[in-house]
């Protein structure tokens, strides 16, 4: 079998940054094996899989370099960037189904936005005991909540009191990893309100439970970390843009919306763009004989 495999980036900030992906736009007829053995070749914190699907436009499957994975939002954005500039859509709106469900994607001439589940919110951790199981001095943490939020991946949010604080973190995995295990956590997402261009939130995500050490932009986390701002700092915050990945030197920048009735979050859709970092032909499952074509 012989493929397309195409590497990008989405999210970065102008033509720069972003978090890079692999994106295979016909994996019909491959094996889970064969599709986790291209995402450990690849390398990426995930690569994304389209397929055919019987309850949606599209099926997309995506493999971290360990494991596979329910939802990528920034796979999710690079392929419907990616699939909008090869001229292969006719729709602006696509349905797509994850194993996490059935999710809606926006296409625009700029940008793509997705879907993202309806937030779950955890009680709040206590921050005397997190401070202690990540060894790090709780006078940095700010006065909001610590606590799981989902919108299709769970992670802890926590914030600090400045960017320094959140650029100085060196948080041993191991630690990360035991603090997850205990709250049935994916990873960890610290932010400050203390941005560098002026985006409502500065963060930085860690991942260790998918292979992820740190990821320099995150969709679903993003589109919880809005969820968990509107309900804690200003319910009347709507629009978000956050930055991610500066300490990585791959500067990102991420969008979200919420949709409300009320005081209950009814829809959350992340948004980004895409950059091509290149085209790989006649990628094959288990051969390393490739062309690159730019």
């Amino acid at each position: 079998m012989s493929l397309t495999l195409y590497r990008v980036s989405a999210f970065p900030r102008g033509n720069f940054g972003g978090n890079e992906a692999g994106v295979v736009l016909d994996a019909h007829g491959l094996t889970d094996t064969q599709m986790l053995e291209i995402a450990k070749r690849v390398n990426f914190s995930e690569t994304a899989f389209v397929l055919p699907s019987d309850s949606a436009d599209y099926r997309l499957r995506y493999f971290s370099p360990t494991v596979e994975v329910p939802l990528c939002g920034h796979a999710t954005i690079a392929t419907f960037n990616l699939m909008r500039n090869l001229d292969m859509l006719i729709k602006d709106h696509y349905t797509i189904e994850t194993n996490e469900g059935i999710l809606d994607v926006h296409i625009r001439e700029g940008n793509v936005t997705m879907q993202m589940k309806k937030p779950v919110f955890d009680e709040p951790l206590d921050k005397a005991e997190v401070a202690k199981a990540l060894d790090i001095d709780p006078s940095i943490i700010n006065d909001l909540p610590i606590q799981v939020v989902s919108t299709g991946i769970r992670e802890i949010f926590m914030g600090v009191n400045s960017r320094i604080a959140l650029e100085n973190l060196t948080i041993p995995t191991e630690n990360i990893v035991a603090l997850c295990q205990r709250v049935n956590a994916e990873g960890l997402y610290i932010y400050t309100f203390e941005s560098v261009e002026g985006g409502h939130a500065h963060g930085r995500n860690f991942i260790p439970m998918v292979g992820i050490v740190e990821e320099s932009a995150t969709g679903t986390a993003s589109g919880a970390l809005a969820c968990y701002l509107n309900k804690h700092h200003d319910e009347s915050v709507t629009d978000y843009v956050f930055e991610q990945g500066y300490t990585m030197y791959k500067p990102s920048k991420i969008t979200v919306s919420l949709r409300k009735e009320g005081d209950t979050i009814t829809g959350v859709y992340v948004g980004g763009t895409m950059r091509l970092i290149d085209k790989i032909l006649g990628f094959m499952p288990s051969s390393e004989d490739v062309e690159v074509s730019a």
